[in-house]
């Protein structure tokens, strides 16, 4: 369940991205026009509703993930270090998202595609969030970081930027003998 979590988590995000490609590149090539005519049918709700039914599926995974992990599982060393590949993998595709977002705001026209943009990157940082969450859950358990601690780590993990921050600093903690 656990490998299931992180590739979906990671998976959504990029899914992201490729709409956000193929939309501003449909019709430039052979293989974009064909995705977007016979695939999608011209229109661009089909894999966004794709992507939308792919995330909330992903949400029920990442809570069924967190209540199974919560039971001992698994180790905090393998949950944060499974936690900072994702986070890691995940910022090429944030980056462009991002970019082309940007773009988006800049052209009256399409800043719809900004807010719905918005509205994904906070979908997907809410599931790694709540991976995340399993993760300084479990670093508490075996005693390596304060409740406190937890609670900052865990709320980190729910903003963007700070998440990767977070998660690096997770795994290095688990990594370390000391406990709290």
């Amino acid at each position: 369940m656990k490998t299931v979590a992180a590739i979906g988590n990671t998976i959504f995000i990029y899914l992201t991205a490729l709409l956000m490609v193929l939309l501003f590149t449909g019709g430039k090539s052979q293989i974009t026009t064909f995705i977007w005519e016979y695939l999608f049918h011209n229109n661009v709700f089909v894999p966004l509703g794709f992507i939308l039914i792919f995330g909330m599926s992903m949400y029920i995974i990442n809570i069924l993930f967190f209540l199974k992990a919560r039971n001992g599982n698994w180790r905090a060393l393998e949950l944060t270090r499974t936690n900072m590949v994702v986070k890691l993998i995940q910022i090429p595709a944030y980056l462009l998202i991002f970019g082309m977002g940007l773009l988006c705001t800049l052209m009256i026209f399409t800043i719809g595609i900004t807010f719905v943009l918005i509205l994904l990157d906070a979908f997907a940082i809410g599931m790694t969030g709540l991976f995340a969450a399993t993760a300084f859950y479990n670093l508490k358990k075996e005693q390596k970081i304060t409740g406190t601690m937890q609670a900052l780590y865990t709320f980190a993990s729910f903003l963007f930027c700070m998440d990767v921050i977070a998660a690096i600093i997770g795994y290095h903690i688990s990594r370390s003998n000391k406990t709290a």
